[in-house]
């Protein structure tokens, strides 16, 4: 695959994809070196030149099965940029608001008082 330039996502991994630990090494290296090419060519501002480049966009789109370490790689950074995850946390605090829990224990019960 041919190489257009250095590819960085400062939106996404200001760090860089190595200091990321969402991607090895390898993988790092191959988006760093043809991200470009691999975002051209799924964009369709860029047409393939060689077999790679067209197994690679085959891979990408769906019509063959994911094989290459490019297409791993390139779908791995569009799951990670793309698909944001929410996270979520269990714990709940109760605030009381415009009464919404009032306690039992508030009750006025000013007529138990008088049957003693």
């Amino acid at each position: 695959m041919r190489s257009v330039g250095k590819f960085y996502d400062d939106k996404n991994f200001p760090r860089g994809f190595n200091r990321s630990g969402v991607f090895t090494v390898s993988e790092a290296q191959l988006l760093e070196n043809y991200g470009r090419t691999m975002r051209a060519l799924t964009d369709g501002s860029l047409a393939p030149q060689s077999e790679v480049e067209a197994e690679f966009l085959a891979e990408v789109s769906g019509e063959k099965d994911m094989q290459s370490s490019l297409a791993k790689c390139w779908t791995k950074y569009v799951s990670k940029t793309t698909n944001k995850v929410r996270s979520y946390t269990l714990c709940v605090s109760q605030r009381k608001q415009n009464g919404a829990y009032d306690d039992d224990d508030d009750v006025d019960n000013d007529s138990s008082d008088i049957d003693i």
